[in-house]
């Protein structure tokens, strides 16, 4: 500060009184600085060295990836064990910190058989050469279930210890979430189709009745070069005699696109699942009924944005990419982190999924820039090329 208020023209006793200081002060430090010997007169580290050095963050590491659900209180066990001197649970909690190995819940996905991760790769490379072009002529269609309470087991508050019975703090539970409601529907990059509410549980009687009433006609509109390909995963009723029997019927007007089984991280739709989740919980006020919920998330679905279903759609090459490279297994891993990359917004949080999963960063003009891709056990970007929209 001396220095500053003296080059920009303040007087000795100016400087001095301005920086509640002594005249000498004043005079000293601006000589200094005039001829060059001004040093850093900060303090070196003080206090004593850390109790565990840079080779016990490595072991400590080790440790962590040879037993990913060891608690505190058995690393410190085996670090301690044939040491020279013992460290404590702070030190090893303190020590995971510092390193970002934080305690985190698991994270949820099918699990994949040695046929599922076969199928999974040899779909992706018979379908290695499409790019964006071949994959909007794809109608994707699922069918998914909402509550009507539902109590997400990842939510995190910030309470006092005196406010573990406030009503804020609390999270209400009902017997079967309170009822929930099951929907099917479909899309493809031209448009948004139908969002049916299923009574019930889906069958192959009412899935024949959704095919005949909503994805023909849709087929028949979106796609009337008959060029269109429908996708359905391998649910039971979607396999039955009597489905297969009416696409056989209807070959001439549009095929069907075989599906790896146990895929949903393939299926951009579950991503408009996610999309319809959200909105519904944003709601103020929430759903009441079964009724309100319906309703609301059939507005929810009228409402996406139409960039959103197209970048995903958009997203297929990416996602079979990282299938090729990962030779088979999951791709997706469902974090709010990568719903945010999905629909463009970065932000700047870390996480570690224990499955293989893919980001991709959607810009305005670039369809496919960047695809990232970690392991349980590394991390490697496997770079696309960019192709403009």
């Amino acid at each position: 500060m001396i220095i500053g208020f003296r080059a920009k023209g303040g007087s000795i006793s100016e400087t001095a009184e301005f920086v509640n200081c002594s005249r000498a002060a004043v005079v000293k430090v601006y000589r200094a600085w005039q001829n060059g010997t001004v040093q850093n007169q900060r303090r070196g580290k003080c206090g004593a060295p850390r109790a565990i050095d840079d080779r016990g963050e490595r072991r400590l590491r080790r440790c962590v990836r040879a037993d990913r659900r060891a608690t505190v209180e058995q690393l410190t066990t085996k670090m301690n064990q044939g040491a020279t001197k013992s460290v404590s649970q702070s030190t090893i909690q303190r020590t995971l910190l510092r390193l970002g190995l934080r305690s985190r819940r698991l994270v949820r996905a099918p699990m994949l058989t040695a046929v599922h991760r076969r199928r999974r790769l040899e779909f992706a490379r018979q379908y290695s050469s499409w790019t964006s072009t071949e994959w909007r002529q794809v109608a994707f269609s699922d069918e998914s279930r909402f509550m009507l309470h539902r109590t997400d087991g990842r939510w995190r508050i910030r309470r006092e210890t005196s406010e573990r019975n406030h009503p804020a703090t609390i999270a209400g539970t009902v017997q079967a979430g309170g009822g929930s409601i099951m929907v099917w529907g479909m899309f493809s990059w031209h448009s948004l189709g139908s969002l049916i509410i299923v009574e019930g549980t889906m069958d192959q009687y009412k899935y024949a009745s959704v095919l005949a009433d909503h994805v023909h006609p849709y087929m028949r509109i979106v796609f009337p070069q008959d060029d269109g390909i429908f996708q359905q995963d391998n649910a039971r009723c979607h396999t039955a005699a009597s489905v297969r029997a009416w696409f056989e019927e209807h070959q001439d007007e549009f095929t069907v696109l075989p599906w790896p089984a146990n895929s949903p991280d393939l299926n951009p739709i579950e991503h408009l699942w996610d999309h319809l989740d959200r909105v519904v919980r944003a709601m103020d006020p929430q759903p009441r009924n079964l009724a309100h919920l319906a309703t609301a998330l059939e507005s929810a679905w009228l409402n996406i944005p139409e960039n959103t279903f197209r970048d995903l759609c958009d997203s297929l090459p990416a996602r079979l990419a990282a299938v090729r490279s990962a030779k088979g297994p999951k791709v997706l891993v469902f974090y709010p982190e990568v719903r945010e990359y999905l629909y463009g917004v970065r932000i700047k949080r870390k996480f570690n999924p224990p499955y293989l999963c893919f980001l991709f960063y959607i810009r305005s003009n670039i369809a496919l820039s960047k695809l990232l891709v970690l392991t349980q056990e590394s991390s490697y970007i496997c770079k696309i090329n960019q192709k403009e929209q």
